[in-house]
């Protein structure tokens, strides 16, 4: 069904080849139908006639960004997607899903650096490590007990609300549901014999994703660790409260990163996908013989 939904909207995103919009005031005419294409899809899942009422975006495509680390999530990533939100919490890991993709890419025919993958990272900056844990404790208080168990459930893909809170987190099975979640929040419980509170307190604080903290230097540090590492091609920074979290990320840590070559001093797009380096779509009725015979038989 997913690959269904992908193939329809973008079809509808190309309703009108670039260049269709004419916009000629002389004449009247503001639209070139020669340029217009009608999607008519019927598929298993999805009827759709088409065409969109506007012009191609800007992008070409808009940006496809995928969240899932399962096979099946991940097969479908190495397809369509050209951003993956990932949920690794330490770098081996995160390298062997990052190479795993690439491969995955490669085999399915395309360019596997059209694929980034993002690792979602939530940063506590302070002056020194014990101010950072201290909010980290700060931050967990805030945080409903309760609803923070229940979403640990849910990524965990068990009921933990009978299970002691001060005891080590148990094994269980593994989920058929948040599988990235499930098996990272896993491994790491196990790696730092965290106790079912701690682990708790740790997700609601990132969201699932890894915290990072500490002084600008040390946090700075560890994103480089990984870009370096090939663990991955950016992040997806998610501030654990706004707005000082986000502020202090953006005027603490972002100069370090730019002073060492690792983040840019001014954009050099215009678009979302040109920052990420993503070359823009080439419409289907301008691209290749050969990629719109592939295109036909996808």
């Amino acid at each position: 069904m997913a690959d269904e939904f992908v193939k329809v909207v973008k079809g509808l995103w190309d309703s009108w080849e670039d260049g269709a919009v004419v916009a000629d005031k002389q004449t009247g005419r503001y639209l070139d139908t020669s340029k217009l294409h009608v999607l008519d899809h019927d598929g298993p899942h999805y009827r759709v006639k088409g065409p969109l009422n506007s012009a191609r975006p800007p992008q070409g495509h808009p940006v496809i960004i995928q969240a899932g680390a399962s096979d099946t999530g991940r097969d479908f990533a190495a397809r369509v997607a050209e951003v993956v939100f990932a949920v690794q919490q330490d770098l081996e890991t995160a390298k062997a899903f990052r190479e795993d993709l690439r491969a995955r890419a490669e085999s399915a025919g395309r360019d596997p650096d059209s694929l980034k993958v993002l690792p979602g990272v939530s940063p506590i900056v302070a002056d020194t490590e014990e101010e950072a844990l201290a909010q980290i404790e700060k931050l967990s208080q805030f945080a409903d007990p309760v609803t923070a168990l229940r979403v640990l459930s849910e990524r965990i893909g068990h009921d933990l609300s009978s299970y002691s809170l001060d005891e080590p987190v148990p094994s269980f099975p593994p989920s058929d549901k948040m599988q990235g979640h499930a098996v990272n929040l896993a491994r790491m419980s196990k790696k730092h014999n965290l106790t079912l509170r701690q682990l708790r307190d740790y997700a609601s604080a990132a969201q699932g994703h890894r915290l990072i903290w500490g002084t600008p230097e040390r946090i700075a540090d560890q994103l480089q660790e990984w870009f370096d590492a090939d663990a991955a091609d950016g992040f997806v920074v998610m501030p654990a409260y706004f707005p000082g979290a986000l502020d202090a990320f953006v005027d603490r840590v972002i100069p370090i990163l730019q002073k060492r070559g690792l983040f840019r001093t001014e954009y050099e797009s215009t678009t979302l996908r040109g920052h990420l380096g993503l070359s823009r779509p080439i419409h289907a009725a301008a691209a290749p013989f050969d990629a719109r015979l592939e295109t036909a038989r996808g």
